[in-house]
């Protein structure tokens, strides 16, 4: 009962400002043209690209939010298998990062790419977006400890850039 009762008061006080620059429900609602692939992974990405392949960013974009739209469902399956929450958590670090690199792989300016790249290095220290141990220690810092830390990270796992979304017209 007492994890429980943690769990609800952590989800309850990271609804409340941490949404607001983010979107929690992701919108998709443009069809995929036929026959353009969704790549499953950077290699895949790279080899269709290769082969000529080319994805506007609202594609790019479109498979990355799918993507992380994943994540609801798949926590729901781990707390009812009873994931422990670090799993949890690094489960939905790993897939919310592999559509970031899928959906960069896709970029079809490399000038937009450099930009993101850029934004992130300054911002997470990493050209790639945030590790798991940076989002981990961050967590920390605010004062979050054991299984709260990690289930912040879940939360955050599965919301997007508001700003970009609109940007592009989601």
């Amino acid at each position: 009962m007492r994890s429980w009762l943690r769990f609800v008061l952590v989800a309850l006080s990271l609804a409340g400002p941490a949404l607001a620059g983010c979107a929690r429900e992701i919108p998709v609602s443009e069809a995929w043209p036929d026959g353009l692939p969704r790549p499953q992974d950077v290699a895949e990405a790279e080899r269709l690209e290769q082969a000529g392949t080319r994805w506007t960013n609202r594609q790019a974009r479109q498979l990355y939010l799918e993507r992380v739209a994943t994540i609801a469902g798949e926590v729901e399956r781990w707390q009812a298998e009873q994931i422990p929450a670090e799993e949890q958590a690094r489960r939905a670090y790993q897939i919310r990062h592999d559509a970031r690199m899928t959906a960069r792989a896709m970029m079809s300016d490399p000038a937009e790419l450099a930009a993101l790249q850029e934004r992130d290095r300054a911002k997470y220290g990493d050209p790639d977006g945030p590790s798991f141990e940076w989002l981990l220690e961050r967590n920390l810092a605010k004062g979050l400890t054991g299984d709260a830390a990690y289930l912040a990270i879940v939360e955050s796992a599965q919301k997007t850039d508001a700003a970009v979304n609109q940007s592009l017209g989601f």
